[in-house]
């Protein structure tokens, strides 16, 4: 059987408009009634060619059309599965959903795809994909706007499922000489490219740490290195922020692992000069939740009064409110008044009810592309991040940040690919040549 490849198809991400939205970026009569942060209802959210949204919608004005929009790579629609909770452990391959990053319900992780060896999907490449999209469609727009992907390292190489996956779909019968065979390890240079850096989840305070060798290569094609850390004491803090000041990897460390607080120390090492590109960056705050603080003015205080150089922010309030374009503008200048980046978080791999774009009949298995729980959050599922329905929303999202005036993404669920490989093993037995 023919290695079933992803296809190519003209399909176009649209945009959601923003409320505080003060100059026609795009023609069309929709510009006429600007609306808020969040994608437009209609049959077909991605403009042509696409797999019917499966959700109930009101009819209002047609989405807008981006110049120079995005083509969408279309993937296989490999069926989802999804059970109710069970054990804690994978069965078959020993994981666990905190070793999958966000991986789903632990049942649904049990149960493999039925789905023929030649037919097997090459989920990283998919998730490239869609990063490559997202990053040429924003720089497209805005040449300075930052990409950074969280976490995303893994797929700067071909990596060896990608080499044992495509050995076995490779035709027998055909003779291919060896240098045209991707090798395990080689760079993938346009995902480099459509990245400024990549977000590392706890390099400093937890016990995997990606190999200093493997950093100084990702350094070396110009990627910037950044990481989250939850550390179980102030100690621990203080060390992760010196190693990083050494290593020179920009990091937010934190006792609070939902990174919803702000930190009881200042920036280190503090920066007075502007900060307007991530190469100049010395430090960061992550604010990815609002709901510990009382109101949307607090939360604005803890955002604005502070010198970080970068800030990582959630853009909605804790009752789904978007910064308005004022006070994104105002966010964008330290307490000291010298000019900083400010990053929204956009998931890339999982959906969430606590959204502007869930709808109130959505569940697993409806639409089709939701596909399982997050047992360890409860308020996320597992997507069919290839899916054209998802990738529209993901995109109408992006352009939406963008309205707003943001500097730069961090495309958190990146890791969602893990899921998917999780659920589809292959075995490939490997000779010793010792």
């Amino acid at each position: 059987m023919t290695p079933h490849r992803p296809s190519l198809r003209p399909a176009l991400l649209t945009v959601a408009l923003v409320a505080m939205l003060s100059a026609p970026l795009f023609s069309g009569s929709a510009l006429a009634q600007p609306r808020e942060l969040g994608p437009p209802a209609g049959t077909d959210l991605e403009g042509t060619e696409t797999e019917p949204v499966e959700q109930s919608q009101k009819a209002v004005d047609a989405p807008v059309i981006p110049r120079g929009g995005m083509p969408s790579v279309t993937a296989p629609k490999v069926p989802g599965a999804a059970g109710a909770k069970s054990g804690e452990q994978n069965s078959r391959t020993g994981t666990r959903a905190s070793d999958l990053g966000r991986g789903g319900n632990i049942s649904d992780l049990e149960i493999p795809l039925d789905i023929p060896i030649t037919q097997i999907p090459n989920y990283r490449a998919m998730m490239r994909d869609m990063v490559q999209e997202l990053s040429r469609y924003a720089r497209g727009r805005n040449p300075k706007f930052v990409v950074l992907a969280r976490p995303g390292f893994d797929l700067l190489t071909w990596s060896t499922r990608e080499y044992d996956l495509a050995e076995l779909q490779r035709d027998p019968t055909k003779v291919v000489p060896l240098e045209t065979i991707r090798q395990i390890n080689t760079p993938m240079t346009r995902y480099a490219q459509a990245l400024d850096g990549f977000v590392l989840n706890g390099h400093f305070c937890s016990p995997l740490r990606v190999p200093h060798v493997d950093l100084e290569a990702a350094r070396n094609e110009g990627l910037r290195a950044l990481s989250f850390d939850k550390c179980p004491d102030e100690s621990a803090v203080r060390s992760a922020l010196q190693n990083a000041a050494r290593t020179g990897i920009i990091t937010y460390a934190t006792t609070d692992g939902t990174f919803g607080s702000l930190p009881r120390n200042r920036p280190f090492p503090e920066n007075p000069a502007n900060v307007e590109a991530i190469a100049q960056a010395r430090n960061m705050m992550a604010m990815l939740s609002a709901k510990a603080f009382g109101s949307r003015d607090e939360w604005l205080a803890a955002l604005q009064a502070n010198n970080y150089d970068v800030l990582v922010v959630d853009p909605f309030d804790r009752k789904d409110r978007a910064l308005t374009k004022d006070e994104l503008h105002a966010l964008k200048f330290k307490q000291i008044g010298a000019r900083r980046l400010v990053l929204a978080t956009l998931d890339v791999g999982y959906a969430n009810d606590t959204k502007f774009y869930w709808q109130p009949d959505w569940q697993i298995g409806t639409p089709s592309w939701i596909v399982g729980a997050n047992p360890d959050a409860p308020s996320q599922y597992a997507t069919e991040f290839w899916n054209p329905a998802w990738k529209a929303i993901v995109g109408k999202y992006l352009a939406g940040l963008m309205d707003l005036g943001f500097d730069g993404v961090v495309l958190d669920g990146v890791e969602a690919y893990r899921r998917w490989e999780a659920k589809t093993p292959i075995a490939v037995t490997r000779l010793d040549t010792n």
